[in-house]
């Protein structure tokens, strides 16, 4: 996906729909979502190898594997697959080329649907399944209010005065029934 903006997204997962600000800029990524009063921001950092996940009312940060599903869905890599282009439309103001994209991955899993893509690489929209091993998966992808341009640093850094949260492993002894060589009854 090309192109550095910021724009509204709604993301619908299996029929459940989120809807976000979105910053993108040279691979960076922020996603901004308030789910039922609460804030939650996501900054994914492929240059660093490295995402986090911020609750600004509680000025808190945790740490999250860029490969973990929660982190987000990788739309990126769409642009693998086999793609045929079939027509060109206008989508919230930007000129578009629909594609049906179907295929696997070389890491696993797949997607069959469309993407309708500006000509630097923006999905304005993404409609299909996907498949990762663990089922089929119904998305919907739209964006709107798309404003290009580069996004300030400042919006891919954990700000001052947040606290990161360290879940590494915990120092205690892991009770006798939850060890995987704990003797059977």
């Amino acid at each position: 996906m090309g192109g550095d903006y910021q724009a509204a997204e709604a993301l619908t997962v299996n029929g459940v729909r989120q809807d976000l600000r979105i910053f993108r800029d040279q691979g960076r990524e922020r996603r901004e979502m308030t789910e039922g009063g609460l804030s939650t921001i996501l900054i994914l950092r492929p240059d660093r190898d490295a995402a986090f996940v911020l609750q600004p009312e509680s000025h808190m940060a945790a740490p999250l594997s860029p490969q973990d599903p929660e982190a987000a869905h990788d739309l990126t890599r769409l642009s693998q697959l086999d793609a045929e282009a079939l027509g060109r439309e206008t989508l919230g103001g930007e000129a578009v080329v629909r594609y049906r994209v179907v295929g696997t991955y070389e890491q696993g899993g797949g997607f069959e649907g469309q993407v309708w893509s500006t000509t630097d690489g923006i999905y304005m929209r993404v409609e299909g399944t996907a498949n990762d091993g663990d089922g089929p998966v119904n998305i919907r992808l739209d964006l709107t209010d798309l404003k290009r341009g580069r996004q300030g640093d400042g919006l891919f850094e954990l700000p001052k005065g947040y606290t990161m949260m360290n879940f590494g492993p915990i120092d205690a002894p892991v009770p006798e029934g939850l060890r995987g060589d704990a003797p059977k009854p």
